[in-house]
């Protein structure tokens, strides 16, 4: 045998043995994910999912408001995937330089107006009872939204401003008037359905998604928005420059878009997205 042939069959064998370890490398290993507050109870099941097609893998989650989660990354918080409620939280991140390749959209979803449920303590305890749009601008209401940075909280004040041009019922000034009766700015949009199940507020706006928790189930129930008026959320998903396991990454943010994780996220209320313009205020940034 030659050296030549020697040396190339060398180089064959080292070109396999490094192929071999990267295929691995994208499907098992640690996997740290952010997420928004309102995928913490699908992603866990998606989650399940994905390890089952991916036996080495596992998948640890940081839930919290969209926003908190990007500031964390933006001041060096380490982790693979992002996955936010909202577009904006998304290019912030893009603009900071925090993303690898592009963003994309894996979940909508819509708001709710949330009040405690007849006959509980939080609804025996409510001064107010709310059981029109038209009520949330009334005397006396409390009423609960995330902050205004938050995608929640976001999204609600754009839906006030839909409500108030498109319903003439609801009189000039509604968006403001039901604005004057907000109580409380919840970091994320648990923390509203929290205030609404327990009482401490009259009602308060939320996901679908959060409406239909089983923690939910029992101590609060929906104020129907009319569709026309509704905002449609859209969830984006990305890689992280920095994800310590890139490989891995892109093959859970890939798995999200295929039938099984869809057919979950369907399960728990998602919609596949439908992204609309959200209209920008002065301190929307």
């Amino acid at each position: 045998m030659s050296l030549l042939t020697v040396i190339m069959a060398l180089l064959l064998t080292a070109a396999c043995a490094y192929q071999t370890d990267a295929a691995s490398g994208d499907a098992s290993g640690d996997l740290t994910v952010f997420a928004a507050a309102s995928l913490a109870n699908a992603f866990p099941e998606i989650a399940d999912a994905f390890v089952a097609e991916h036996p080495g893998a596992s998948i640890t989650f940081n839930f919290s408001g969209s926003q908190r989660l990007r500031t964390q990354l933006d001041f060096g918080a380490r982790a693979d995937v992002f996955a936010s409620a909202d577009r904006r939280q998304m290019d912030l991140a893009v603009e900071a330089g925090l993303i690898a390749g592009d963003p994309t959209s894996f979940a909508g979803n819509s708001l709710v107006v949330i009040v405690p449920l007849p006959g509980t303590t939080a609804e025996l305890n409510s001064a107010v009872k709310i059981q029109r749009l038209e009520d949330l601008a009334g005397n006396g209401v409390k009423l609960a939204l995330a902050l205004p940075e938050v995608p929640a909280g976001r999204y609600a004040l754009a839906l006030l401003r839909n409500l108030e041009a498109q319903y003439p019922a609801l009189e000039p000034g509604y968006a403001s008037r039901v604005m004057d009766n907000v109580v409380t700015l919840e970091p994320n949009v648990r923390g509203v359905l929290q205030k609404v199940a327990l009482g401490e507020v009259d009602a308060g706006i939320a996901y679908r998604t959060d409406a239909a928790t089983e923690y939910a189930a029992g101590k609060v129930q929906v104020v129907s928005i009319p569709q026309g008026s509704n905002i449609v959320a859209e969830y984006p998903i990305a890689v992280l420059r920095d994800a310590a396991n890139p490989g891995l990454a892109k093959e859970f943010a890939r798995f999200l878009l295929g039938e099984r994780a869809q057919a979950i996220l369907k399960s728990y209320g998602f919609k596949r997205p439908a992204p609309i313009e959200i209209p920008s205020g002065p301190n929307q940034r």
